[in-house]
């Protein structure tokens, strides 16, 4: 697939804190020019309040955003079989909501901001997704209104 320019969203649900760490350390070394002259391209993230989710902005290859990969990240993580988690999707203002399911329990949530079902939008449409998402959060990401 190809190299896209966005940002990327997720949630614990139902992480220990050992799995959410190393989740989030996981997609913190996701990006396709972590070392190029583009603050944008380069990976960067904010994390929430309580820790338990991260927005991610980078440019990112779609494959590494993808429900598979995700859910092959979880696997590793869980040390289960990849098979035994499922998923369900939503889409809402702000891009695809997948939320990933494990031993019966919602684990994590995750954000394609910009998403529009089919395809990922410009960086222009992630961004003013992910802006109007911390916009209608404010309070939970530490900003004051």
């Amino acid at each position: 697939m190809a190299n896209i320019k966005c940002y990327f969203g997720i949630e614990n649900l139902n992480l220990t804190n050992p799995q959410r760490n190393t989740l989030v350390a996981e997609l913190q070394a996701l990006g396709e020019n972590n070392n190029g002259f583009a603050p944008n391209e380069r990976n960067h993230w904010r994390i929430r309040t309580d820790n338990n989710a991260a927005i991610f902005e980078a440019l990112f290859n779609e494959d590494n955003l993808t429900i598979a990969a995700i859910k092959a990240r979880l696997a590793t993580i869980f040390n289960v079989a990849v098979g035994t988690i499922t998923h369900s999707t939503s889409q809402s203002a702000y891009g695809l909501v997948v939320t990933f399911i494990q031993g019966g329990q919602d684990k994590v949530r995750s954000v394609a901001f910009g998403y529009n079902g089919s395809a990922w939008g410009t960086w222009a449409d992630s961004n003013a997704a992910v802006r109007a998402y911390l916009a209608a959060n404010a309070v939970a990401w530490g900003e004051t209104v």
